[in-house]
């Protein structure tokens, strides 16, 4: 993170940020599916180099020693309890449900009590910040089949900055570093830094995780890894012999901010699900994020944009975080932006009465090729369209499509939908 970006008031305690030894850590993560690590070099050029890993062989149990360790290893069988019932495949979207003996556990009640007293007014901040992000962060993570609770992991990371930057160069709301950011899909180069793109990463933070469960088998070893990284998680379980989380807390192997992960999440997502019973009446919740998206035909800077769609500048900026250099990329015509409700008619508007000055085709007509994971569904919900007009305006006899096919769309809305 950024110094200086947050105020370490709250992080000095109990709110972990991106401290020296989770940025190591996370430094040497390796890829997904996790057959690789990622290393830094020291060169001042920050370029990165991967070498082979191997998982571990599986190791017999550590002994525990004393009763604080049998304690935390007895919360965390329960929370991945509560995760696995949280994930069972149901009608409605799913949510976690902690159990009461997780909720009683000492060590989260120590942090509920931080939080919703010493450090009560920044941590309200927090909440009110939420507000902006959680509820896309909650439909994406839905989508993914995961538990929106999930997303208090980004709250812990970077406290919900979409620019935050670590001293090891993570960035955004979940704290990607440039390799891992990329092989998620991410474009991440002089022009745009997609890691800065709050939906874009929320689903390469959805699939992350899921792929750090699939490796490590548990849930609170992958939110674990996700914040210090999975190569760390790997290193401390071969080195310390231990099977389980805890026991490498026994052996020390792990920072403070890595062994008090999981409690300060839960009780992060305790409070955040319910904040009037701890304490937290008069949170100001902050409007949440909202916006439409165009497609541009030709470079363009965000000073001309905005004035094309009658904006500031500002709300431009702020809903295109992912620009680095306050313009699409000069190489590529094509480009999506994100303008402010309503604007994006006004842009329609504009361009329509340059291309019927030049006798051009109408602006509603743009081709949209279709990318991984993409549906006919999918991209008719994303430009409101209904799939039957869509197949008939393309001369479609299957919804079925293939990757690098291009499809004529008629933009009757521009209204930005989540895929």
């Amino acid at each position: 993170m950024a110094p200086g970006a947050i105020a370490p008031a709250l992080l000095e305690r109990p709110v972990p940020t991106q401290q020296d030894t989770a940025d190591q850590s996370r430094d040497a993560a390796p890829a997904i599916p996790l057959d690789r690590k990622e290393e830094k070099t020291a060169n001042t050029d920050n370029r990165e180099k991967v070498t082979p890993l191997r998982k571990p062989a599986p190791v017999a149990p550590a002994p525990q020693s004393g009763r604080a360790f049998q304690a935390d290893n007895r919360l965390l069988e329960l929370l991945e309890k509560d995760l696995d019932d949280a994930l069972e495949p149901v009608a409605q979207k799913r949510r976690l449900q902690f159990s009461k003996e997780v909720i009683n556990n000492p060590k989260v009640r120590h942090f509920i009590n931080y939080y919703s007293n010493t450090g009560k007014n920044r941590f309200r901040e927090l909440l009110a910040r939420s507000g902006k992000y959680m509820p896309m962060i909650a439909k994406v993570l839905t989508q993914e089949g995961l538990p929106e609770e999930l997303g208090y992991l980004a709250l812990l990371e970077s406290e919900f900055v979409v620019d935050t930057v670590s001293r090891n160069g993570a960035v955004g709301l979940w704290q990607f570093i440039a390799a891992t950011g990329r092989r998620y899909g991410l474009r991440i180069d002089q022009w745009v830094d997609e890691r800065r793109d709050p939906v874009k990463s929320t689903r390469a933070a959805a699939a992350y995780l899921k792929d750090l469960h699939n490796y490590f088998g548990r849930w609170y070893l992958a939110t674990a890894a996700y914040n210090a990284g999975p190569g760390a998680i790997d290193r401390a379980l071969e080195q310390s012999g231990a099977k389980d989380f805890w026991s490498i807390k026994a052996k020390a192997q792990m920072s403070d901010e890595t062994r008090n992960f999981v409690p300060k999440f839960v009780a992060i997502a305790l409070i955040a699900m319910d904040p009037q019973k701890y304490g937290f009446n008069d949170v100001r919740y902050e409007i949440s994020l909202d916006y439409e998206e165009i497609e541009l035909n030709a470079p363009m800077s965000l000073a001309a944009l905005a004035e094309m769609v009658e904006s500031n500048i500002t709300p431009i900026r702020e809903l295109n975080p992912a620009l680095l250099h306050g313009t699409t990329p000069p190489e590529k015509a094509s480009f999506r932006v994100n303008v402010p409700v309503g604007k994006a008619a006004v842009f329609l508007a504009k361009t329509s009465e340059k291309f019927l000055e030049k006798e051009g085709e109408p602006t509603g007509l743009v081709t949209h090729e279709v990318r991984r994971g993409e549906t006919l569904f999918s991209i008719a919900r994303h430009y409101g369209l209904e799939v039957r007009t869509l197949m008939q305006f393309n001369s479609l006899t299957t919804p079925r499509l293939r990757i690098g096919q291009k499809l004529l769309i008629f933009l009757q809305s521009f209204r930005r939908r989540l895929r």
